[in-house]
């Protein structure tokens, strides 16, 4: 009888560990999601509509990324679109998006968010909160405030070498601090930090964008037709320069280039750069690096 009970036990156990087995080897299946049937987020704006916020998503475009070697361009198809819906709040807007996409969106690849400069102004507490506890969000995202509309930034600001706008915001961040430090680059964890900490003050990079210059225009559009000259003219390209200071969670006024510069060598913040000096006997300029 008890050897009975024994073997009866043991097939239950075998069957209990192998049931378990199964569970595990399953339960990474069940919420997986195909990568091609993904929308990956390079940027966000959010700019303040009214009553609403307008929130724009930059998407990167995967097919004609594969199509042009990962450059974008010459194929026709745009390497990233914008998508802008207006919301109550941003997890409203992203319920929107994600029933106009096809694709699932996805925030694993965010690059940068844009605060727009009317929502700045009013504060943007509710905002961070959002980014803060999103389960895909890396604190090393940048911040940005634009001077203006963050849509703006993101519709008509068009990098002549990186075709990715994200991209290019990570490049232009990283290479301007180095050469000429005259803005003032944040991620999203130290920005939080100077929003809460007392005594303190939150600064982000500003930008802005600008007509291209000629040359650039002309680069841009050669070979196209000339429907696609007069839009590619239109096209505006990003330029970081200066800050946006936050009192609390609210934009409260602008630091030029050199202000700038100021604050990030009062704070340590300095890297590197290049330098342009009167000389006081020759009255000529001199560069420091």
């Amino acid at each position: 009888m008890k050897t009975k009970l024994t073997r009866i036990r043991m097939r239950v156990i075998s069957l209990l560990l192998v049931i378990s087995m199964m569970v595990v080897s399953y339960s990474g299946c069940w919420s997986r999601v195909e990568i091609e049937k993904m929308s990956f987020i390079s940027v966000v704006g959010v700019d303040r509509a009214g009553s609403d916020l307008l929130v724009s998503f930059q998407i990167v475009n995967p097919s004609a990324l594969a199509k042009n070697g990962g450059t974008g361009g010459g194929g026709g198809e745009p390497p990233v679109f914008v998508l802008s819906v207006k919301g109550r709040t941003l997890p409203d807007a992203l319920a929107k998006i994600s029933q106009e996409s096809p694709r699932a969106v996805r925030f694993k690849q965010l690059d940068a968010v844009v605060l727009g400069e009317s929502l700045g102004k009013e504060g943007v507490s509710h905002i961070m909160d959002f980014f803060a506890r999103h389960w895909e969000m890396r604190r090393s995202i940048w911040i940005i405030v634009a001077k203006g509309s963050a849509q703006e930034i993101l519709l008509k600001g068009a990098p002549v070498q990186e075709k990715v706008p994200g991209m290019a915001i990570k490049m232009l961040m990283d290479r301007r601090d180095r050469l000429a430090p005259t803005h003032y680059p944040i991620k999203l964890g130290d920005f939080l930090n100077g929003m809460s900490m007392e005594g303190t003050d939150a600064i982000a990079s500003a930008v802005s964008v600008r007509p291209m210059q000629e040359k650039k225009v002309a680069e841009s559009v050669k070979d196209k037709e000339e429907d696609d000259k007069k839009v590619a003219a239109e096209k505006k390209e990003i330029v970081f320069e200066g800050a946006g200071v936050f009192r609390g969670d609210k934009l409260v006024d602008y630091l030029g280039p050199h202000e700038t510069r100021g604050v990030r060598w009062v704070l340590g913040k300095i890297q590197g750069g290049i330098y342009t000096v009167p000389t006081p006997s020759q009255g000529t300029l001199a560069s420091l690096v």
